[in-house]
């Protein structure tokens, strides 16, 4: 049968990228058998083919954002213009918990959260309340459509609520992700590891700067079952990071200037130290995932771009990664190691790899084109399920589409009833078989998380290091096998301010 949508020679790939119903049916050589020799045989092109060229582009599958707080709507026009495509996280608005929590706790708001999103162009996932002793609230916002559990500081990551919360992802084969005890209130983070009990958990923000046991949260990067990741904000270390984060965290967790212990708090947390390790740890794949901590703390449209930052900074500093292959003007390990931690690895974390980040048969055609000189700041396009619902275009009225100004515009596929069609709403496997998600009257196709708790640090892509961790509690200097990590601040870094003069 005839493919609907050809994307070829695109530069990341090698060979043409066939799209029927919204996934990709093949990679290969596309065209007409009756007249070319070696077409794939599911890369049949005919009259009902659409074609995007490719020719001079790169082509990475969308980025997975899988921390976000949804304080406000307006956060998926920012997070499909750089690129995201898939939104993961709780909340239900500018409420002090969803400004602290990325928790959609009830019934009640799971439904609204799930309608709310039905008619925007991005797949969401959303993780529930996970603070409790007792498993019967948990397992309601499951049975609602939770596709993952969130324990936060705020709410009290106690082991007894750590252990309750994982006993429900088991039975219900979700994800289990947690912000950690700063003030070390319940314990250290050897109580918290303790609690883990040789479970797979997603440690948010591992550093410590977005929050978690101070000053070692860190260490849990040597633990096997712990995936690992990053917020954007601290991504990667430069000038201005530390100073900024004081600000951002009064704000995010409702705290006080004029209160001392308020401050000594959000001191105990910002520390230059383990941020500068943070790079170190990403470069040797030992911290697997890079998101966003959207206005939480994090910005939802840099995703990307402050991943590749990361990426460029430490080239400079530690040159080729040549135990992995890599040599002078060829940096294909660190490319596939930066990539993955937006894209296969939060999908394989959160049972998701199925159907997105990879560029892959039999995954959505949720794909991300992009100029060379603009790779990781401006996509040229975004498709969603091979509908075109982002794009670089210029004046409406002008007679061709390339009439200044140029800049990223929603297009047809990112219009509600397209969107409905294109993307999915990523739910618990419970909400599917009990019915539950039928009646909430949705457009968009749920779709159940797969093997979220039998994934261990091994099955992270390019990033499965887990070096014996120490952290210094006077200095808080972080050592990785016994060798210091650590690196200056950067002065400056590329894909910023340049890149957006349109």
């Amino acid at each position: 049968s005839v493919f609907t949508c050809l994307i070829p020679n695109a530069y990341s790939i090698q060979g043409d990228i066939g799209i029927s119903g919204g996934k990709i049916v093949g990679i290969g050589k596309a065209g007409n058998p009756d007249v070319m020799e070696g077409v794939t045989p599911n890369l049949i092109a005919g009259t009902n083919t659409e074609v995007i060229a490719g020719e001079k582009l790169i082509i990475t599958a969308g980025a997975i954002d899988a921390h976000v707080h949804y304080i406000c709507p307006q956060q998926w026009q920012e997070a499909i213009a750089s690129g995201t495509t898939t939104m993961i996280g709780g909340g239900t608005g500018p409420s002090a918990g969803t400004n602290a929590t990325t928790c959609t706790p009830s019934p009640f708001y799971m439904r609204h959260m799930l309608a709310a999103t039905d008619s925007i162009p991005i797949n969401f996932l959303f993780t529930g309340k996970g603070n409790d002793a007792s498993p019967a609230a948990l397992e309601e916002i499951v049975q609602a459509g939770a596709a993952g559990l969130k324990l936060h500081e705020d709410w009290g990551s106690t082991p007894a609520a750590i252990k309750n919360c994982l006993d429900v992802g088991d039975k219900y084969d979700v994800q289990v992700n947690i912000h950690t005890d700063t003030l070390n209130e319940s314990g250290f983070v050897e109580s918290t590891i303790a609690a883990f009990g040789g479970r797979t958990i997603h440690t948010y923000h591992t550093e410590g700067a977005g929050g978690g046991h101070a000053p070692d949260i860190i260490v849990v990067c040597e633990q096997e079952n712990v995936l690992p990741s990053s917020t954007n904000p601290t991504r990667p270390f430069a000038v201005n990071t530390v100073s900024e984060h004081h600000d951002m965290l009064m704000v995010c967790h409702h705290l006080d200037k004029s209160i001392p212990e308020d401050c000594a708090f959000a001191d105990s947390r910002i520390r230059q130290e383990t941020i500068a390790a943070e790079d170190v740890l990403h470069d040797l794949g030992a911290i697997a995932m890079i998101s966003s901590d959207s206005q939480a703390m994090g910005r939802v449209g840099e995703v990307v771009s402050r991943t590749w930052r990361t990426a460029s900074k430490m080239r400079e500093l530690r040159g080729p990664l040549a135990n992995d292959g890599d040599e002078d003007g060829k940096d294909n390990a660190r490319v596939k190691r930066y990539v993955s931690k937006y894209t296969v690895n939060p999908a394989i974390t959160h049972g998701i790899s199925h159907l997105v980040g990879q560029v892959k048969e039999g995954c959505l055609a949720d794909l991300v084109l992009w100029r060379p000189e603009n790779f990781g700041a401006k996509p040229e396009m975004v498709l969603k399920s091979g509908v075109i619902a982002w794009a670089q275009m210029g004046d409406a009225n002008a007679s061709i589409p390339t009439v200044q100004p140029v800049y990223s515009r929603p297009m047809w596929g990112s219009q509600p009833g397209s969107a409905a069609l294109n993307s999915v709403a990523f739910v618990s496997k419970v909400s599917i078989t009990s019915g539950a998600i039928q009646t909430y009257g949705l457009s968009k196709r749920p779709e159940a998380v797969l093997g979220c708790r039998s994934i261990r640090k091994k099955d992270m892509k390019w990033n499965n290091s887990t070096p014996k961790m120490s952290v210094d509690p006077e200095t808080y200097a972080v050592h990785a096998d016994g060798v210091l990590a650590d690196v200056p601040p950067a002065l400056t870094l590329p894909l910023t301010r340049a890149y957006n003069v349109f």
